[in-house]
């Protein structure tokens, strides 16, 4: 490498760490005496302790628009653009955990905070520099239940804005000079955390946001397929739940409207992972044997469907049929005729992938009509094929045929409850 090229290379760079250089606020906490605690209990409570810690931190820190850059072991650094904001936080963390001591004589976690405002270096998700350093010296010198600020920081605000008192001048490690340092009386400031969930559930990070997503996406998707491919046969098959069928048919496109309105399912659910700050276990659990229920169903159904003939005719047997004959129209907006000849007048049109109940069937000069139900002793005539005429290509407008539920299906519904069962039962909470 020439001297030119490295002396360009290194300006580059030097550029690029200039530009993320800005404005922060930054917030340690850390749990006093947490080794002892360690020792004394094993690692296991010790674990729970640490993510005990987090779960009731990380919300505080989200209310007040603050941002978790790390966890570094019992301790969390986090980030404000407000210094304001970051003082809140700081009362508000000693505020929900003296609250929860007072509810629980058993929980003695006391954590010492450490805040300092200054330039520093934001690059992705991480954050580097003197104000770091800066803020976890401040943090090293308070003990647990106390915020210590900097001098730089205490300089931004009146002093009894947080109740802020001198404590003295300290030489940090690493620096040449003493700094001011203040400790904030946070016990004489107002209720910061009136309708703060004390134990949040799950801390939606990305990772577990994604994991919800594909959850949702695959239970709504596999309803949605076994609505399709059983369901409605099933509720059509009853005569009024036929007509309350059709009745829904004619007002929405179950093609498009089933599919958008779980596509927005969706969207809510991903929207209220990423919101709310209680995500009942329940519901994550559910979600996963939806999403399990997917993975068994289409795993069996999937090679056994295009290898039967390597399992067997018993597969294909018939498990249970339809008492009716349906009729799927086949084509967008299909006449429903009072009569089977298409000089007669129009009930109504049909749109495509509709189920209705087959009555009879009709030959009418060349051309072979379903008569279906379409009202309480209401019938109605769909043709099933249009002859072709000139310039026009011959079209089939419907199909006739029984519903068949076969023990391939039926293996492959046990293989989707046995995925359902899995999913919910090897559900489980990650620590934070």
């Amino acid at each position: 490498m020439s001297d030119v090229y490295r002396e360009s290379f290194f300006k580059s760079v030097s550029r690029q760490i200039r530009r993320s250089r800005r404005p922060v606020t930054i917030l340690f906490t850390d749990v006093e005496d947490s080794t002892a605690y360690w020792d004394e209990h094993g690692d296991l409570d010790g674990r729970l302790m640490i993510d005990l810690h987090n779960r009731l931190i990380s919300p505080v820190i989200k209310r007040y628009r603050g941002k978790i850059v790390k966890h570094i072991g019992d301790s969390i650094m986090a980030s404000f653009r407000s210094p304001r904001n970051a003082l809140k936080a700081s009362i508000a963390i000693q505020q929900i955990l003296e609250k929860r001591r007072n509810e629980d004589s058993a929980f003695r976690l006391r954590v010492r905070i450490g805040v300092h405002a200054g330039k520093a270096l934001v690059e992705g998700g991480d954050i580097f520099g003197d104000a770091v350093n800066l803020a976890a010296r401040v943090k090293g010198l308070a003990k647990g239940n106390e915020i210590y600020v900097s001098s730089r920081l205490a300089s931004l605000f009146q002093k009894e804005d947080f109740a802020l008192k001198k404590v003295g001048n300290f030489l940090l490690k690493g620096k040449q000079t003493e700094i001011a340092i203040y400790k904030c009386r946070w016990q004489q400031y107002p209720d910061l955390i009136e309708g703060l969930e004390q134990n949040v559930f799950v801390q939606v990070v990305r990772r577990q946001k994604l994991e919800f997503l594909i959850y949702s996406c695959a239970s709504i998707g596999i309803i949605y397929f076994l609505f399709l491919k059983y369901l409605r046969y099933f509720l059509a098959d009853k005569e009024p739940l036929a007509l309350l069928s059709l009745r829904l048919q004619l007002i929405l496109d179950a093609r498009i409207a089933i599919p958008a309105a779980l596509g927005i399912l969706t969207l809510v659910a991903v929207f209220l992972a990423i919101r709310t700050k209680i995500i009942p276990h329940l519901a994550l659990s559910l979600l996963k044997g939806g999403f399990g229920l997917a993975i068994g169903f289409f795993l069996f159904y999937g090679p056994a469907h295009y290898l039967h003939y390597v399992l067997g005719p018993d597969w294909n047997k018939t498990l249970h049929q339809s008492d009716h004959l349906f009729v799927e129209i086949l084509e967008e907006n299909v006449n429903l005729r009072r009569a089977p000849s298409e000089d007669s007048a129009v009930i109504f049109k049909v749109p495509e992938g509709t189920i209705l109940l087959l009555a009879d069937v009709a030959k009418r000069r060349k051309m072979t009509w379903n008569k279906v139900l379409v009202g309480r002793g209401e019938y109605g005539w769909t043709a099933r094929i249009v002859p072709a005429k000139i310039g026009v290509p011959q079209k089939r407008l419907s199909i006739a045929n029984k519903f068949y539920f076969t023990y391939l299906d039926f293996g492959a519904l046990v293989a989707g409850l046995v995925g359902f069962l899995w999913g919910i039962l090897s559900f489980r909470v990650r620590p934070i």
